[in-house]
Protein backbone atom coordinates (compact mmCIF):
# COMPACT_ATOMS: atom_id res chain seq x y z
CA UNK A 1 0.00 0.00 0.00
CA UNK A 2 1.20 3.31 -0.83
CA UNK A 3 2.25 6.11 1.84
CA UNK A 4 2.65 9.89 1.83
CA UNK A 5 5.34 11.30 3.90
CA UNK A 6 4.51 13.08 6.72
CA UNK A 7 4.77 17.10 5.76
CA UNK A 8 2.05 15.77 2.55
CA UNK A 9 -1.50 17.55 3.72
CA UNK A 10 -4.84 17.30 2.06
CA UNK A 11 -8.10 19.28 2.40
CA UNK A 12 -11.12 17.42 2.43
CA UNK A 13 -13.90 20.05 1.00
CA UNK A 14 -17.86 18.89 1.22
CA UNK A 15 -20.45 21.79 1.05
CA UNK A 16 -23.46 18.91 1.93
CA UNK A 17 -24.31 17.03 4.84
CA UNK A 18 -27.49 14.87 4.30
CA UNK A 19 -27.54 11.04 3.62
CA UNK A 20 -23.95 9.53 3.14
CA UNK A 21 -21.92 12.46 3.08
CA UNK A 22 -20.82 12.57 6.71
CA UNK A 23 -19.63 8.39 6.14
CA UNK A 24 -17.90 9.29 3.31
CA UNK A 25 -16.35 11.90 4.34
CA UNK A 26 -15.12 10.26 7.61
CA UNK A 27 -14.33 7.17 5.39
CA UNK A 28 -11.71 9.34 3.48
CA UNK A 29 -10.25 11.50 6.71
CA UNK A 30 -9.81 8.01 8.40
CA UNK A 31 -7.88 6.34 4.76
CA UNK A 32 -5.64 9.72 4.39
CA UNK A 33 -4.28 9.71 7.73
CA UNK A 34 -3.64 6.35 7.30
CA UNK A 35 -1.60 6.88 4.44
CA UNK A 36 0.37 9.36 6.60
CA UNK A 37 -1.36 13.02 5.46
CA UNK A 38 -2.30 15.31 7.75
CA UNK A 39 -6.08 16.42 6.78
CA UNK A 40 -7.46 19.50 7.12
CA UNK A 41 -11.51 19.01 6.95
CA UNK A 42 -14.14 22.23 5.20
CA UNK A 43 -17.75 21.08 5.82
CA UNK A 44 -20.75 22.35 7.53
CA UNK A 45 -20.62 20.48 11.40
CA UNK A 46 -17.14 20.12 11.76
CA UNK A 47 -17.55 18.72 15.09
CA UNK A 48 -19.43 16.18 13.50
CA UNK A 49 -16.95 15.46 10.90
CA UNK A 50 -14.14 15.16 13.73
CA UNK A 51 -16.02 12.62 16.17
CA UNK A 52 -17.06 10.44 13.62
CA UNK A 53 -13.61 10.38 11.56
CA UNK A 54 -11.48 9.63 14.79
CA UNK A 55 -14.22 6.56 15.27
CA UNK A 56 -13.63 5.34 11.88
CA UNK A 57 -9.92 6.04 12.20
CA UNK A 58 -9.20 3.86 15.58
CA UNK A 59 -7.34 2.33 16.86
CA UNK A 60 -4.66 2.37 13.77
CA UNK A 61 -3.99 6.08 13.97
CA UNK A 62 -2.50 6.71 17.91
CA UNK A 63 -1.88 10.54 16.80
CA UNK A 64 -5.25 11.36 15.24
CA UNK A 65 -5.84 14.75 16.82
CA UNK A 66 -3.00 16.08 15.79
CA UNK A 67 -3.27 15.19 12.23
CA UNK A 68 -6.72 16.42 11.60
CA UNK A 69 -7.93 19.64 12.37
CA UNK A 70 -11.61 20.15 11.28
CA UNK A 71 -13.56 23.46 9.74
CA UNK A 72 -16.62 25.10 9.01
CA UNK A 73 -17.62 25.68 5.46
CA UNK A 74 -21.40 26.72 4.77
CA UNK A 75 -23.53 24.28 2.91
CA UNK A 76 -24.01 25.63 -0.66
CA UNK A 77 -27.59 26.98 -1.83
CA UNK A 78 -29.67 25.34 -4.86
CA UNK A 79 -29.38 27.13 -8.14
CA UNK A 80 -31.57 30.27 -8.83
CA UNK A 81 -33.34 27.96 -11.79
CA UNK A 82 -36.14 27.42 -9.08
CA UNK A 83 -34.04 25.29 -6.95
CA UNK A 84 -34.07 22.49 -9.09
CA UNK A 85 -30.08 21.97 -9.31
CA UNK A 86 -27.50 21.76 -7.06
CA UNK A 87 -25.77 25.03 -8.74
CA UNK A 88 -26.10 27.64 -11.65
CA UNK A 89 -23.30 29.70 -13.26
CA UNK A 90 -22.74 31.81 -9.88
CA UNK A 91 -23.49 29.56 -7.14
CA UNK A 92 -21.36 27.34 -8.19
CA UNK A 93 -18.30 29.18 -8.78
CA UNK A 94 -19.06 30.98 -4.95
CA UNK A 95 -18.75 27.26 -3.64
CA UNK A 96 -15.42 27.67 -5.77
CA UNK A 97 -14.63 31.08 -3.65
CA UNK A 98 -16.13 29.80 -0.72
CA UNK A 99 -13.78 26.82 -0.53
CA UNK A 100 -10.67 28.65 -1.17
CA UNK A 101 -11.20 31.49 1.76
CA UNK A 102 -12.04 28.74 4.05
CA UNK A 103 -8.96 26.51 2.72
CA UNK A 104 -7.08 29.91 3.61
CA UNK A 105 -8.42 30.46 7.09
CA UNK A 106 -7.85 27.16 7.94
CA UNK A 107 -3.80 26.93 6.59
CA UNK A 108 -3.70 29.95 8.68
CA UNK A 109 -5.11 28.45 11.84
CA UNK A 110 -3.18 25.43 11.44
CA UNK A 111 -0.02 26.54 9.73
CA UNK A 112 0.18 23.99 7.07
CA UNK A 113 0.09 24.67 3.47
CA UNK A 114 -2.13 22.23 1.23
CA UNK A 115 -0.40 19.54 -1.04
CA UNK A 116 -3.88 18.24 -2.34
CA UNK A 117 -7.62 19.54 -2.22
CA UNK A 118 -10.06 16.24 -2.38
CA UNK A 119 -13.68 16.81 -3.57
CA UNK A 120 -15.80 13.38 -1.91
CA UNK A 121 -18.73 15.08 -4.26
CA UNK A 122 -17.25 16.82 -6.74
CA UNK A 123 -20.54 17.31 -8.91
CA UNK A 124 -21.63 20.58 -6.47
CA UNK A 125 -18.43 22.34 -8.01
CA UNK A 126 -19.16 21.52 -11.70
CA UNK A 127 -22.67 22.08 -12.49
CA UNK A 128 -23.57 25.16 -15.13
CA UNK A 129 -19.36 26.04 -14.93
CA UNK A 130 -17.41 24.41 -17.78
CA UNK A 131 -14.58 26.82 -17.29
CA UNK A 132 -11.35 24.95 -16.50
CA UNK A 133 -9.78 28.36 -15.20
CA UNK A 134 -11.87 28.46 -12.68
CA UNK A 135 -10.14 26.14 -10.01
CA UNK A 136 -6.64 28.19 -10.77
CA UNK A 137 -8.63 31.07 -9.69
CA UNK A 138 -10.13 30.17 -6.61
CA UNK A 139 -7.80 27.43 -5.05
CA UNK A 140 -4.59 27.44 -7.06
CA UNK A 141 -4.00 24.02 -5.65
CA UNK A 142 -3.78 20.68 -7.09
CA UNK A 143 -6.95 19.04 -6.22
CA UNK A 144 -8.81 15.97 -7.57
CA UNK A 145 -12.84 14.87 -6.39
CA UNK A 146 -14.97 12.18 -6.60
CA UNK A 147 -17.77 12.52 -9.17
CA UNK A 148 -20.96 10.60 -8.69
CA UNK A 149 -23.39 11.88 -11.35
CA UNK A 150 -22.14 11.20 -14.80
CA UNK A 151 -24.41 9.24 -16.51
CA UNK A 152 -24.89 11.76 -18.76
CA UNK A 153 -22.20 10.15 -20.76
CA UNK A 154 -24.17 7.15 -21.33
CA UNK A 155 -27.19 9.21 -23.68
CA UNK A 156 -26.99 8.95 -27.22
CA UNK A 157 -25.60 11.79 -29.43
CA UNK A 158 -27.55 14.85 -30.12
CA UNK A 159 -28.20 18.58 -29.52
CA UNK A 160 -29.98 18.07 -26.63
CA UNK A 161 -27.13 15.57 -24.78
CA UNK A 162 -24.36 18.09 -26.09
CA UNK A 163 -25.95 20.80 -24.15
CA UNK A 164 -26.77 18.84 -21.23
CA UNK A 165 -23.33 17.88 -21.30
CA UNK A 166 -22.10 21.99 -21.04
CA UNK A 167 -24.71 22.20 -18.64
CA UNK A 168 -23.04 19.14 -16.40
CA UNK A 169 -20.06 21.08 -16.21
CA UNK A 170 -17.39 18.66 -16.94
CA UNK A 171 -15.05 20.54 -19.55
CA UNK A 172 -13.80 22.32 -15.79
CA UNK A 173 -12.08 19.16 -14.92
CA UNK A 174 -9.76 20.02 -17.68
CA UNK A 175 -8.50 22.47 -15.17
CA UNK A 176 -4.13 21.68 -15.34
CA UNK A 177 -4.64 21.27 -11.57
CA UNK A 178 -6.36 18.16 -11.79
CA UNK A 179 -4.90 15.10 -10.61
CA UNK A 180 -7.83 12.79 -12.05
CA UNK A 181 -10.82 12.11 -11.23
CA UNK A 182 -12.53 9.07 -9.60
CA UNK A 183 -16.04 7.42 -10.26
CA UNK A 184 -18.43 5.10 -8.48
CA UNK A 185 -20.05 3.42 -11.65
CA UNK A 186 -16.83 1.99 -13.85
CA UNK A 187 -19.40 2.31 -17.17
CA UNK A 188 -18.36 5.86 -17.86
CA UNK A 189 -15.17 5.95 -17.32
CA UNK A 190 -13.68 5.87 -21.66
CA UNK A 191 -15.82 8.50 -22.37
CA UNK A 192 -15.06 10.56 -19.18
CA UNK A 193 -11.14 10.30 -20.04
CA UNK A 194 -11.71 11.33 -23.74
CA UNK A 195 -14.03 14.26 -22.60
CA UNK A 196 -11.76 15.43 -19.57
CA UNK A 197 -7.90 14.63 -20.89
CA UNK A 198 -7.65 13.39 -17.38
CA UNK A 199 -7.28 9.96 -15.53
CA UNK A 200 -10.26 8.29 -14.21
CA UNK A 201 -10.54 5.69 -11.70
CA UNK A 202 -13.27 3.57 -10.62
CA UNK A 203 -13.16 3.91 -6.62
CA UNK A 204 -14.67 1.41 -4.30
CA UNK A 205 -18.16 2.44 -2.82
CA UNK A 206 -16.69 2.19 0.76
CA UNK A 207 -19.15 1.83 3.40
CA UNK A 208 -18.88 1.83 7.20
CA UNK A 209 -20.08 -1.14 8.98
CA UNK A 210 -19.90 -0.25 12.76
CA UNK A 211 -21.61 -1.47 15.10
CA UNK A 212 -22.97 0.22 18.56
CA UNK A 213 -21.95 -1.51 21.84
CA UNK A 214 -26.27 -2.07 21.99
CA UNK A 215 -28.91 -1.87 19.25
CA UNK A 216 -30.10 1.44 18.45
CA UNK A 217 -33.71 1.74 20.39
CA UNK A 218 -35.23 2.29 16.44
CA UNK A 219 -33.61 -1.18 15.58
CA UNK A 220 -35.31 -2.64 18.46
CA UNK A 221 -38.82 -1.11 18.15
CA UNK A 222 -38.57 -2.48 14.66
CA UNK A 223 -38.32 -6.13 15.70
CA UNK A 224 -40.59 -5.84 18.34
CA UNK A 225 -42.97 -4.58 15.82
CA UNK A 226 -42.34 -6.88 13.08
CA UNK A 227 -42.39 -9.96 15.96
CA UNK A 228 -40.74 -12.71 13.73
CA UNK A 229 -41.99 -11.25 10.61
CA UNK A 230 -39.49 -10.98 7.94
CA UNK A 231 -38.34 -7.48 7.41
CA UNK A 232 -38.04 -5.37 4.08
CA UNK A 233 -35.93 -1.94 5.01
CA UNK A 234 -35.44 1.11 3.24
CA UNK A 235 -33.48 3.89 5.09
CA UNK A 236 -33.47 7.25 3.84
CA UNK A 237 -36.69 8.03 2.01
CA UNK A 238 -35.61 10.18 -0.90
CA UNK A 239 -38.91 9.88 -3.65
CA UNK A 240 -36.19 8.17 -5.77
CA UNK A 241 -35.44 5.37 -3.17
CA UNK A 242 -38.89 4.06 -4.17
CA UNK A 243 -41.09 4.93 -1.27
CA UNK A 244 -44.05 5.44 -2.80
CA UNK A 245 -44.02 1.48 -4.42
CA UNK A 246 -42.71 0.24 -1.20
CA UNK A 247 -45.82 1.53 0.01
CA UNK A 248 -47.80 0.11 -2.83
CA UNK A 249 -46.38 -3.49 -2.07
CA UNK A 250 -46.91 -3.39 1.83
CA UNK A 251 -50.32 -3.03 1.19
CA UNK A 252 -51.01 -5.91 -1.05
CA UNK A 253 -48.55 -7.73 1.23
CA UNK A 254 -50.72 -7.27 4.08
CA UNK A 255 -54.08 -7.93 1.78
CA UNK A 256 -52.36 -11.08 1.05
CA UNK A 257 -51.77 -11.72 4.91
CA UNK A 258 -48.03 -12.44 3.87
CA UNK A 259 -45.67 -12.53 7.31
CA UNK A 260 -43.64 -9.22 6.33
CA UNK A 261 -43.07 -6.42 7.95
CA UNK A 262 -41.92 -2.84 5.78
CA UNK A 263 -39.74 -0.80 8.17
CA UNK A 264 -39.27 2.92 6.37
CA UNK A 265 -36.59 4.97 8.18
CA UNK A 266 -34.34 8.19 8.35
CA UNK A 267 -35.24 11.49 7.14
CA UNK A 268 -38.51 12.21 5.13
CA UNK A 269 -38.05 15.04 2.67
CA UNK A 270 -41.47 16.20 2.63
CA UNK A 271 -40.36 18.76 -0.46
CA UNK A 272 -39.62 15.75 -3.21
CA UNK A 273 -42.98 15.06 -2.76
CA UNK A 274 -46.39 16.35 -4.50
CA UNK A 275 -49.63 17.59 -2.45
CA UNK A 276 -51.39 14.23 -3.73
CA UNK A 277 -48.07 12.27 -2.64
CA UNK A 278 -48.07 13.57 0.66
CA UNK A 279 -51.57 13.14 1.25
CA UNK A 280 -51.12 9.52 1.10
CA UNK A 281 -47.94 9.15 3.04
CA UNK A 282 -49.43 11.43 5.68
CA UNK A 283 -52.38 9.11 5.59
CA UNK A 284 -50.30 5.70 6.01
CA UNK A 285 -48.16 7.44 8.79
CA UNK A 286 -51.29 8.13 10.85
CA UNK A 287 -53.05 5.16 10.41
CA UNK A 288 -49.88 2.80 11.20
CA UNK A 289 -49.59 5.03 14.33
CA UNK A 290 -53.04 4.39 15.50
CA UNK A 291 -52.53 0.59 14.86
CA UNK A 292 -54.61 0.07 11.81
CA UNK A 293 -51.58 -0.87 9.26
CA UNK A 294 -49.98 -3.57 11.25
CA UNK A 295 -47.16 -4.01 8.81
CA UNK A 296 -45.59 -0.59 8.53
CA UNK A 297 -43.35 0.99 10.38
CA UNK A 298 -42.85 4.79 8.31
CA UNK A 299 -42.84 8.12 11.56
CA UNK A 300 -42.22 11.11 8.55
CA UNK A 301 -41.09 13.27 12.00
CA UNK A 302 -38.21 11.06 12.99
CA UNK A 303 -35.02 12.34 11.13
CA UNK A 304 -31.79 11.78 9.77
CA UNK A 305 -30.39 8.82 12.07
CA UNK A 306 -27.60 10.97 13.90
CA UNK A 307 -24.99 7.79 14.01
CA UNK A 308 -23.56 5.47 11.06
CA UNK A 309 -23.37 2.70 13.33
CA UNK A 310 -27.41 3.68 14.66
CA UNK A 311 -27.91 3.41 10.95
CA UNK A 312 -25.76 -0.36 10.82
CA UNK A 313 -27.76 -1.30 13.40
CA UNK A 314 -31.64 -0.59 12.08
CA UNK A 315 -29.61 -1.88 8.51
CA UNK A 316 -29.39 -5.37 10.66
CA UNK A 317 -32.75 -5.83 11.48
CA UNK A 318 -33.39 -6.04 7.40
CA UNK A 319 -33.79 -9.82 6.06
CA UNK A 320 -34.25 -7.81 2.40
CA UNK A 321 -32.68 -4.39 1.38
CA UNK A 322 -34.83 -2.26 -0.36
CA UNK A 323 -32.67 -0.67 -3.77
CA UNK A 324 -35.41 -0.59 -6.16
CA UNK A 325 -34.72 2.92 -6.84
CA UNK A 326 -36.48 5.19 -9.58
CA UNK A 327 -35.12 7.61 -11.82
CA UNK A 328 -31.20 6.81 -10.80
CA UNK A 329 -28.53 6.10 -12.59
CA UNK A 330 -25.42 6.11 -10.10
CA UNK A 331 -23.88 3.93 -7.51
CA UNK A 332 -25.61 3.24 -3.91
CA UNK A 333 -24.62 2.47 -0.49
CA UNK A 334 -27.29 0.13 0.16
CA UNK A 335 -25.37 -1.87 -1.86
CA UNK A 336 -22.12 -2.07 0.49
CA UNK A 337 -24.40 -1.97 3.65
CA UNK A 338 -26.11 -5.18 2.58
CA UNK A 339 -22.66 -6.93 0.93
CA UNK A 340 -21.36 -5.85 4.86
CA UNK A 341 -24.41 -7.75 6.73
CA UNK A 342 -24.85 -10.26 3.63
CA UNK A 343 -28.26 -9.44 3.20
CA UNK A 344 -30.43 -9.91 -0.29
CA UNK A 345 -31.35 -6.73 -1.96
CA UNK A 346 -34.55 -5.77 -4.42
CA UNK A 347 -33.26 -3.37 -7.14
CA UNK A 348 -34.26 -1.72 -9.67
CA UNK A 349 -33.13 -3.81 -13.31
CA UNK A 350 -30.80 -1.31 -15.20
CA UNK A 351 -27.97 0.97 -14.41
CA UNK A 352 -25.62 0.52 -12.02
CA UNK A 353 -27.44 -0.63 -8.90
CA UNK A 354 -29.45 -3.00 -11.33
CA UNK A 355 -26.19 -4.17 -13.13
CA UNK A 356 -24.23 -4.75 -9.14
CA UNK A 357 -26.83 -6.82 -8.14
CA UNK A 358 -26.90 -9.42 -11.11
CA UNK A 359 -23.94 -9.40 -11.16
CA UNK A 360 -22.89 -10.61 -7.51
CA UNK A 361 -26.23 -12.49 -7.32
CA UNK A 362 -27.13 -10.48 -4.14
CA UNK A 363 -30.57 -10.23 -4.67
CA UNK A 364 -33.09 -9.70 -7.73
CA UNK A 365 -34.25 -6.72 -10.09
CA UNK A 366 -37.81 -5.87 -11.20
CA UNK A 367 -38.68 -3.14 -14.17
CA UNK A 368 -38.66 0.16 -12.43
CA UNK A 369 -41.80 1.19 -10.36
CA UNK A 370 -43.53 -2.58 -10.85
CA UNK A 371 -44.97 -3.27 -7.57
CA UNK A 372 -46.44 -6.73 -8.85
CA UNK A 373 -43.15 -8.07 -9.79
CA UNK A 374 -41.58 -6.49 -6.40
CA UNK A 375 -43.83 -8.89 -4.48
CA UNK A 376 -42.77 -11.60 -6.38
CA UNK A 377 -39.16 -10.80 -6.17
CA UNK A 378 -39.34 -10.34 -2.60
CA UNK A 379 -40.99 -13.91 -2.04
CA UNK A 380 -38.23 -15.59 -4.10
CA UNK A 381 -35.24 -14.06 -1.85
CA UNK A 382 -36.75 -15.34 0.72
CA UNK A 383 -37.06 -18.21 -0.98
CA UNK A 384 -33.34 -18.15 -1.54
CA UNK A 385 -34.80 -18.57 -5.06
CA UNK A 386 -33.89 -16.64 -8.38
CA UNK A 387 -35.96 -16.13 -11.31
CA UNK A 388 -34.85 -19.45 -12.87
CA UNK A 389 -35.52 -21.23 -9.29
CA UNK A 390 -31.78 -21.54 -9.20
CA UNK A 391 -30.51 -21.38 -5.72
CA UNK A 392 -29.93 -17.57 -4.96
CA UNK A 393 -26.44 -16.99 -3.41
CA UNK A 394 -24.80 -13.90 -3.03
CA UNK A 395 -21.20 -13.45 -3.34
CA UNK A 396 -20.63 -10.47 -0.54
CA UNK A 397 -17.32 -11.57 -0.04
CA UNK A 398 -16.36 -10.43 -3.55
CA UNK A 399 -18.23 -7.08 -3.41
CA UNK A 400 -16.53 -6.37 -0.01
CA UNK A 401 -13.07 -7.03 -1.43
CA UNK A 402 -13.97 -4.76 -4.88
CA UNK A 403 -15.16 -2.14 -2.57
CA UNK A 404 -13.08 -2.48 0.84
CA UNK A 405 -10.70 0.05 2.13
CA UNK A 406 -7.85 -1.70 1.14
CA UNK A 407 -8.41 -0.75 -2.46
CA UNK A 408 -9.81 3.03 -1.56
CA UNK A 409 -6.27 3.48 0.35
CA UNK A 410 -4.47 2.16 -2.61
CA UNK A 411 -6.01 4.82 -5.41
CA UNK A 412 -5.55 7.29 -2.57
CA UNK A 413 -2.39 6.74 -2.12
CA UNK A 414 -1.56 7.13 -5.86
CA UNK A 415 -3.47 10.80 -6.09
CA UNK A 416 -1.08 11.74 -3.23
CA UNK A 417 2.07 11.00 -4.56
CA UNK A 418 1.03 12.99 -7.31
CA UNK A 419 0.05 15.97 -5.58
Amino acid sequence: MSSAPPHKTVALVDPLWIGHHPMYFSQFTASFVRLGAFVIGLCPDPADALQAARTAAAPSVADFDRRVSMHHLASGKRSWFGGRFEGDPLRTFQRWKRAADALYEAEQETGRQVDLVFFPYLDSYLRFLPFPSVPGLTLNRPWSGLYLRNHHHGEKPSLKASLRLLAKGDALMRCPLSRGIGVLDERFISPIQQRTGKAVHAFPDVTDSTLPARPYALAEEIRRKAAGRKIIGLIGLEHRKGLLNLLRVAERARELRLPWYFACAGRFPRDEYSGEELALLDDVARRAAAGEIDNVHFDPAAGRIPEEADFNSIFTTFDVAWAAYEGFEGSSGTLGKAAAFDIPCIATAGECIGHRVEGYRSGLTIPEGDSDRALEAIRRILDHRDWEDRPLVGDYARFRDDHGIARLETLLGGLLERA
